[in-house]
């Protein structure tokens, strides 16, 4: 017969933090019940006392007198709370993991037995740095790197220097430090080494392209390229981002098209197909929308047909499934393929029920001869 794991062979943790970060955390956690959770830890004093999940909430001082294997910051926040968890003690600094501790967990007891090399490395990295969305050493680049943040105030919204030119953020990030913890996750995420890397061997821009920049949000990859290219159709269903999308290629608008909607298979109000949005050959589709790629895909094989000289950068991160939907649609309309290099593990629940807790491929990339 089947025993619950004795209380004596689980880990002690302390949750710190009972923000938001903390409740929609732990709403998509199902195997808590193999550790031994001690309570939660707050700054705010206000909080002290209260419960909450059935655990009680304490000061930070209570780690002075507690038997403890882990501490798990459940916080946007992490490295200022690591630094002040240091601070308080430095023998404690062994044993601080990041929010994704218990998935971190779930992921490596699946991938215990993989004999694949790339995978062993991701694993011995996941274990002594904690799991996140990219797990190679190459993120430190980025950790310190100093991001200057400037405001236009006349537009109301942030900007930064992307590589000699201004790049508008949407209003609806306040801060300087979201600006900048933004800019150093897209800088990341097209790092030469990163596996959400677009661009890489036989996919690249060439002169004279037309190019397809589908979930453009900030506008990197197509800021990047736009002094190369014939024409850019910039498609974002954010108001907001299209809005500052505006100010960021300004100067452009003589060869960029902005278009507000989102892609999908069919045409109803704002859900479009690339189909009806464009009746021309492009040379380029890139598309990184929320898990929504196969779909839109789906949308533009009259599209996909009438271009002769087609290069695609198809994300498939979003969840479990998409790398093999999106290499379907390829494998139909006889595009060569293959994936980015490395792995991802994407930490949401875009199309999922629960956090995933397996690695996948970042951007499925294809070229139609």
């Amino acid at each position: 017969m089947l025993r619950k794991r004795d209380e004596m062979e689980m880990e002690s943790v302390f949750l710190w933090g009972t923000g938001n970060v903390a409740r929609s955390m732990l709403e998509q956690y199902i195997n808590l019940d193999e550790y031994k959770i001690i309570g939660f830890i707050d700054n705010d004093e206000r909080n002290t006392g209260s419960v909450m999940y059935g655990y009680t909430v304490y000061p930070p001082e209570v780690l002075y007198n507690s038997q403890f294997d882990k501490i798990v910051i459940m916080s946007d926040s992490y490295l200022q709370i690591k630094d002040q968890i240091v601070n308080m003690n430095s023998d404690f600094k062994n044993k601080i993991e990041n929010k994704y501790f218990f998935i971190k967990h779930s992921l490596l007891k699946r991938y215990k037995d993989s004999d694949d090399s790339e995978i062993r490395n991701i694993l011995h990295h996941i274990e002594y740095c904690g799991l996140d969305v990219f797990n190679y050493d190459f993120i430190k680049n980025y950790s310190e790197k100093d991001i200057e943040i400037s405001f236009d105030m006349e537009a109301n919204m942030f900007y930064v220097m992307h590589h000699g030119k201004r790049m508008y953020f949407s209003r609806k990030i306040k801060s300087e430090e979201a600006i900048r913890r933004y800019y150093k996750s897209i800088l990341v995420e097209q790092d030469t080494e990163s596996p959400h890397r677009y661009l890489q061997g036989d996919i690249q821009i060439h002169a004279g392209d037309i190019v397809v920049d589908a979930g453009v949000a900030e506008g990197n990859f197509s800021l990047d390229i736009v002094d190369h290219v014939k024409k850019i159709y910039l498609i974002e269903a954010d108001e907001d981002w299209c809005e500052a999308l505006k100010l960021t290629f300004k100067d452009y608008l003589d060869k960029v098209v902005i278009l507000n909607g989102f892609l999908t298979s069919y045409d109803d109000g704002k859900l479009m197909k690339l189909d009806s949005m464009i009746d021309e050959p492009v040379n380029f589709i890139k598309m990184d929308i929320e898990g929504a790629e196969y779909d839109a895909l789906c949308g533009a094989g009259r599209l996909v047909d009438l271009s002769e000289n087609l290069r695609l950068a198809v994300c498939s991160y979003h969840s479990d499934y998409d790398q093999i939907l999106i290499e379907h649609f390829m494998d139909e309309h006889n595009i060569e393929h293959d994936t980015s290099a490395g792995y991802m593990w994407f930490p949401y629940t875009v199309k999922q029920n629960t956090i995933s807790t397996k690695l996948v491929k970042g951007v499925v990339r294809g070229i139609k001869r």
